[in-house]
């Protein structure tokens, strides 16, 4: 503890009245100090409150106190309390040079007469304020701020969201549903397609394997019932007929070993992706024994065109002339138009097969025929007369994409081949 010791040079020195008064009351009680810029008072070390002594012999003694910074003087202002006092308080606070030699009189009443006032009362001191309060007020309110911004944006986006998923969620099984009906009604088409090419292409008394709802379909348009046979999971392989359906539920049941080893060839195609019908031929030897017996076919298809291109009373034109030199003409359809050069003479204008997408090597099943009038119905009137085994399934006219009109004579499929 520091001390400061103002001595006077007589008794008659003594302040009137300041200290002379407070002597004579109680000349050995100490007068306690309040700091500057603290409600408080503060504690000398051994806990009793630091003031100055008036001793008898006429010295004023006062103990300063150490501030918290450990720093000599009456109080010395902390960095952090800063905020507390203003700049009289600084002013008043600040530490005597150490010449400056002792303190007069008038510094030390008006040391005590300030102390002994309260900080509310005290010139130049301001009142106990708490900064770290008045930030965290400060916080409060910016907090407070925020939250009515963030929560009602909060609110407008869950409110936002729900909206959206409500009537996204129920437009999506609407739409959902939709698609599917979409779906089921172009299946439902294409496979109306297939069964009306089947009904009409296909031999009465070949088997046919088909789904459930394949045959169902085939047998609404009029093919046997006793020709189909139903495919399913516990059900055999399609080898004992002569013709497969091809749909989505088949191909699940047998992948890709009908094309490669059961029905290599391919007679008609409808659609495509998922609802894609294909009509197959089914080798019930094998793949590899349908292709020797399809070339042998073929040998013999060429043999008989040789010999029908021969014949003065058939006529054939360029483009079906080509058909017939490769062996692509059914060998049916060459043995009834030899048949009926016999008659009357033969104009051919193309030979072909109905439908899309048969394999190559197929055998063609129709011929066009420049045959109108008269001439058509003499057609008509051989080949049914002829027998059963080279007698057409149907002999229609038909009018070409070019706009000529032609009588059409066709066989149906499978084409037989030589064993």
């Amino acid at each position: 503890m520091l001390r400061y010791t103002v001595r006077f040079a007589s008794s008659g020195m003594r302040p009137a009245g300041g200290l002379t008064g407070m002597a004579d009351k109680g000349g050995e009680r100490e007068l306690p100090q309040r700091f500057r810029g603290d409600a408080r008072a503060a504690t000398s070390p051994s806990g009793s409150p630091a003031a100055p002594v008036l001793s008898a012999g006429g010295e004023v003694t006062t103990p300063l106190v150490r501030s918290r910074n450990g720093l000599g003087g009456t109080s010395l202002p902390d960095p952090r309390d800063s905020g507390r006092a203003g700049s009289a308080d600084a002013a008043q606070e600040r530490p005597r040079a150490a010449n400056a030699g002792p303190p007069t009189e008038d510094e030390v009443t008006e040391w005590i007469g300030t102390a002994g006032k309260s900080p509310e009362v005290a010139p130049g001191v301001a009142p106990d304020t708490e900064p770290d309060a008045e930030a965290e007020s400060a916080s409060w309110l910016g907090a407070g701020l925020a939250a009515l911004i963030v929560i009602p944006a909060l609110v407008i986006g869950s409110l936002t969201v729900v909206a959206v998923r409500h009537f996204t969620g129920t437009r999506a099984p609407s739409a959902t549903a939709a698609g599917q009906e979409a779906a089921t009604r172009h299946e439902a088409a294409v496979r109306g397609q297939a069964a009306a090419w089947i009904a009409q292409q296909v031999s009465r008394g070949v088997a046919v394997s088909c789904d459930q709802v394949m045959c169902a379909a085939l047998e609404a348009r009029g093919f046997p019932a006793r020709d189909l046979l139903v495919l399913g999971p516990v059900s055999r392989d399609p080898r004992s007929s002569a013709v497969v359906v091809e749909t989505g539920a088949v191909r699940a049941l047998f992948g890709t070993s009908l094309d490669r080893a059961w029905a290599p060839a391919v007679l008609a195609s409808f659609g495509s992706g998922a609802a894609g019908i294909t009509v197959r031929v089914v080798a019930s030897h094998g793949a590899v024994a349908y292709q020797t017996a399809l070339a042998g076919d073929m040998a013999a298809a060429k043999a008989a065109a040789a010999r029908l291109l021969a014949d003065r009373r058939i006529s054939v034109q360029t483009s079906a002339r080509s058909q017939l030199t490769e062996g692509l003409v059914d060998l049916r359809l060459l043995s009834a138009l030899t048949a009926l050069s016999r008659h009357q003479p033969v104009s051919v204008v193309d030979f072909g097969n109905v439908g899309t997408g048969a394999s190559p090597g197929v055998p063609l099943r129709f011929a066009d025929l420049s045959a109108t009038g008269q001439a058509a119905a003499t057609v008509r009137s051989v080949l049914s007369g002829l027998d059963t085994t080279f007698r057409p399934v149907r002999t229609v006219p038909v009018v070409l994409p070019d706009g000529r009109s032609v009588l059409r004579v066709e066989f149906t499929a499978p084409s037989p081949l030589r064993a």
